[in-house]
């Protein structure tokens, strides 16, 4: 049993004062400094009429802090922005890119390039003889060739998207490749999707166009073409350009870029404004962009939804309970959230770009077809986060007030810092702000304050555990380790 100790009641009301006014404080830093709020700012920039609908159509919905928007007609292009992106700067849009690697290999099929019904080792005979080699492209298009979601170089860096990472730095197309040569083809698998899919079938295009690359191919049938001027790729960290807008993690701090060269075809580090997307967009509707082929459903997925070449297509239902048909794409990065629907039978698109990992679909239904918008907040488990950080701050104050050691408070008070590291980085903040993260810091903050106050007099351990009394602060200091290098 660990000893405890009381104080004489002077040195308890200094102690409870200087416990009170630390904890006071640990508010006013919470709120001053701490995790921000993910909301929509209050800046608009572009048509006004389209702003205050975007607006409307975000809800209730925390997490979004600018949305860059384009409602497009085969004549018409109506942009709007809230927050303070710029919204004409490039945004990340992830697998939106997709949908140029749909179009190039459709485009490639119109033009007698590569046919559905090739295997992939026909375009790339460094596969032959492997069953990556034997799938065929269309397979890989929709998601049905039995790859993984990830090659093995990227799978092994998984871990590096949850400590804010890039996951696809080490994956040239070279690595690629090789990654292929090794993988695994399960036949039996159910559609899955896979980002391995889409970057072999953009290589497998690109070779067969003899092309000088992923980036060059779109250049030449896309983005030249329809004047996409500020559509761009990052094959690596030099080349994100200078005016990207900044993405932002779950607690409101810059996040980390991605860039390699490898994953290019599946959106791995594609930077593109919301004009560009609109041209896009524009060219679906009209035609006017190649491979729109790619558009038309080959497959059935779940009920209500298939897939065309990459493009799915799903129904939404509108203000007057209807179903209508879209064909859309979304895509999402360390800090970004695109989306790219099409109304087809309308003759109406929408393009939202988000500079944070808030989803962005419900926006572009709801401005599509009415579709009512969502009012959720955060996650229910992003409040897990603050229950933790809240028991064991409390717990580490009941410790520096009752233990009669130092080491079993220093537990306590390093078992709080993990739990208030955690919050920080995976707390509830598209609904609340920092003074969460206060309150659950201001326990600690008058542990602190208490374990100074009292710490004079007691010893390091408690008696009889020369050893053991480190086990707890070294398991409680891991922990901190862990969770300050996944931030």
């Amino acid at each position: 049993m660990t000893a405890t100790t009381s104080a004489p009641a002077g040195v308890g009301r200094r102690i409870g004062t200087v416990a009170a006014v630390a904890a006071v404080l640990a508010v006013l830093v919470g709120v001053v400094a701490g995790p921000e709020h993910r909301r929509l700012g209050p800046q608009t920039t572009g048509d006004p009429a389209l702003a205050e609908r975007i607006r409307a159509a975000a809800g209730g919905h925390g997490g979004y802090r600018s949305l860059a928007v384009a409602e497009v007609t085969p004549t018409t292009v109506t942009t709007s922005g809230l927050g303070p992106a710029d919204i004409g700067a490039p945004f990340e849009i992830g697998s939106v890119t997709k949908t140029f690697t749909a179009a190039l290999f459709a485009d490639a099929v119109t033009r007698g390039e590569v046919r559905p019904d090739d295997p992939l080792e026909r375009a790339l005979p460094e596969l032959t003889g492997t069953p990556a080699g034997a799938v065929t492209l269309a397979s890989l298009a929709q998601h049905r060739s039995g790859l993984p979601a990830l090659g093995a170089t990227a799978a092994a860096r998984a871990l590096a998207t949850t400590v804010n990472l890039n996951p696809y730095a080490s994956t040239t197309t070279a690595q690629l490749l090789d990654d292929a040569r090794a993988a695994a083809v399960d036949p039996q698998q159910p559609p899955t999707y896979s980002n391995f899919g889409v970057a072999l079938l953009g290589t497998a295009v690109v070779r067969a166009a003899g092309a000088d690359g992923y980036p060059q191919l779109v250049a030449d049938r896309i983005t030249g073409p329809l004047g996409m001027t500020s559509t761009s790729f990052a094959a690596t960290g030099a080349q994100v350009p200078d005016t990207a807008v900044p993405g932002h993690r779950d607690n409101g701090r810059p996040a980390p870029r991605w860039a390699g060269e490898g994953y290019l075809p599946a959106g791995s580090s594609t930077f593109s404004t919301v004009d560009d997307l609109a041209r896009w967009a524009a060219a679906q509707l009209t035609g006017a962009a190649p491979g729109t082929g790619a558009l038309v459903p080959t497959a059935q997925d779940d009920p209500g939804t298939s897939i065309g070449w990459i493009w799915v297509t799903s129904g939404a239902t509108g203000a007057d309970g209807a179903r209508y048909p879209y064909v859309w794409h979304n895509g999402g990065t360390a800090g970004f959230s695109s989306m790219l629907a099409l109304d087809r039978e309308g003759g109406r698109a929408v393009v939202v770009l988000g500079d944070t990992t808030a989803g962005v679909e419900p926006v572009a239904r709801t401005l599509l077809f009415g579709t009512p918008p969502s009012d959720d907040g955060a996650d229910l488990l992003a409040w897990a986060p603050a229950a933790i950080a809240a028991l064991f701050s409390l717990l580490a104050l009941r410790r520096a007030l009752r233990e009669g050691a130092l080491l079993p408070i220093a537990d306590g008070l390093l078992t709080a810092v993990f739990g208030l590291v955690l919050l920080w980085n995976r707390g509830p903040w598209a609904s609340v702000g920092g003074w969460v993260w206060g309150l659950a810091l201001a326990p600690a903050a008058a542990a602190l304050a208490v374990a100074v106050l009292r710490g004079r007099g007691l010893p390091l351990h408690p008696a009889g555990r020369t050893v053991t009394a480190w086990a707890g602060p070294g398991v409680s200091a891991l922990l901190v380790a862990v969770v300050v290098w996944a931030g």
